[in-house]
């Protein structure tokens, strides 16, 4: 089986919760998710689906139309013709010609995995080598955004209903006595809360040295603390990791298998965060849980705040790594629209969920989403 095709649908959705980080705002109705859609299509009719998700901010970060570009007209030639069963050796050639940018590889590298599952009637996981647990299950953290200390304990409360216990927390917000309380609102709320906070390099190595331990107090213990500083510190990185008690995650420090070993070697950090768009897909991602379990380094799961074919391709992901050692919020979506026909099946309504073992991702695209949300 030969891929023949590969198409690019631009999409802009909008935001339908408001999350804040110390990066960025996206405002409930106001800003919109600016992804791609990418289809592999093959001479067997099967089409695979993939996404990225820009996020131009970001280290390595691209702008939705560059996106479009090198996959139209950079890796697109280098994919069509090619046999689907020869993923690693397509993925392979394609990161050679990006020189380092892992998101547009990223959606290629997805779609032809969805792909393959569809054409042997497997899902992904099983394709990965077969989910870690006895059955497809990942378990989940509850993600509360940058928020007054009454709006925290508001959705604390509310996702301990639903038996949410692990709880991630934006931080870097000016105010550090409303962050303080905000962490002490979830443990009054919930007692049992098991906390991670999330700096997205939000602070100087100084404040990372003077906040962490203030936090960890008001926590009862953090579970971790992820990338409190610039990416490209890695001595301070090492400076804080070895000052603090909570284990120290590397986010936006950690894209590929190379960026893990240094990281190790180095001793900067505890954990490392695996995310798709980061290493370029699922064909990368392995290998970057390769090299973090030789050096008997734990990860965590992230996402980009994809949509639903990106969630969906996380979530497979997650579910066969036996390196994922943490709950994940990878399958929370933000925008008014996953764009899938499934969405309400991949909607976890716990601290638990278990992936459909339809074939590939197990999602189809809603085509009367993506022309109302299609933009050129």
């Amino acid at each position: 089986m030969k891929v023949t095709d590969v198409k690019v649908i631009p999409v802009s959705v909008p935001s339908e919760t408001t999350y804040e980080t110390s990066l960025s705002l996206a405002t409930a109705g106001e800003q919109t998710y600016d992804h791609v859609i990418v289809q592999v299509e093959t001479d067997a009719g099967v089409t695979g689906l993939g996404e990225v998700a820009p996020l131009s901010s970001w280290p390595h970060g691209l702008s939705q139309g560059a996106i479009c570009v090198l996959i139209e007209d950079t890796l697109a030639p280098l994919v069509e013709g090619r046999r689907l069963n020869h993923i690693p050796r397509i993925v392979e050639d394609c990161r050679q010609v990006l020189s380092g940018e892992p998101f547009p590889l990223c959606g290629i590298d997805m779609a032809l995995w969805d792909a393959l599952g569809k054409a042997r009637g497997l899902p992904v996981y099983d394709l990965l080598g077969g989910p870690t647990r006895s059955d497809p299950t990942i378990d989940l953290h509850y993600s509360i955004g940058i928020k007054s200390p009454d709006e925290v304990r508001a959705d604390a409360t509310r996702a301990a209903e639903q038996g949410f216990l692990a709880f991630k927390i934006k931080v870097g917000n000016p105010d550090f006595e409303a962050e303080r309380d905000a962490i002490m609102a979830i443990t009054d709320a919930v007692p049992d809360a098991r906390i991670r906070i999330d700096a997205n390099q939000g602070w100087s190595v100084p404040e990372a040295l003077r906040k962490i331990p203030i936090l960890d107090d008001a926590a009862s213990g953090l579970v971790l603390v992820e990338q409190p500083i610039d990416y490209d510190d890695i001595a301070g990185l090492i400076r804080v990791r070895d000052a603090v008690a909570p284990p120290i995650l590397a986010d936006e420090a950690c894209f590929a298998p190379r960026d893990v070993a240094a990281l190790a070697q180095a001793d900067a950090c505890d954990i490392v965060n695996i995310k798709l768009a980061k290493t370029g897909g699922l064909n990368r991602a392995r290998e970057v849980a390769t090299v973090a379990s030789a050096h008997g380094m734990p990860c965590f799961m992230g996402s980009m705040l994809e949509l639903g074919v990106g969630a969906a391709a996380n979530a497979h992901f997650a579910a066969a790594c036996p390196t994922v050692a943490y709950p994940t919020g990878i399958l929370n979506v933000h925008a008014k629209d996953s764009l899938i026909k499934e969405r309400e099946q991949w909607t976890p309504s716990g601290a638990t969920f278990t992936l459909p073992d339809d074939p590939g991702f197990g999602v189809t695209i809603d085509t009367d989403a993506i022309a109302k949300y299609r933009v050129e």
